[in-house]
């Protein structure tokens, strides 16, 4: 029990950044998977007008 580590911050400006870094870090995981969203649908969208521009040509 000698070298367990307390985890529990001691001041409340400690607890408050805590907090904001949590809800920073959810931020990004929906930032994130916003993008890849996206990204995907660009990509879609590009492979879409592309088949559509071949099978106008051939």
């Amino acid at each position: 029990m000698r070298n367990m580590i307390d985890l529990v911050p001691y001041l409340p400006e400690a607890a408050a950044q805590a907090a904001s870094e949590r809800k920073e870090q959810r931020y990004q995981t929906v930032t994130a998977a916003v993008e890849s969203v996206v990204t995907l649908g660009i990509g879609a969208g590009f492979f879409v007008a592309l088949a559509a521009f071949l099978s106008a040509i051939i």
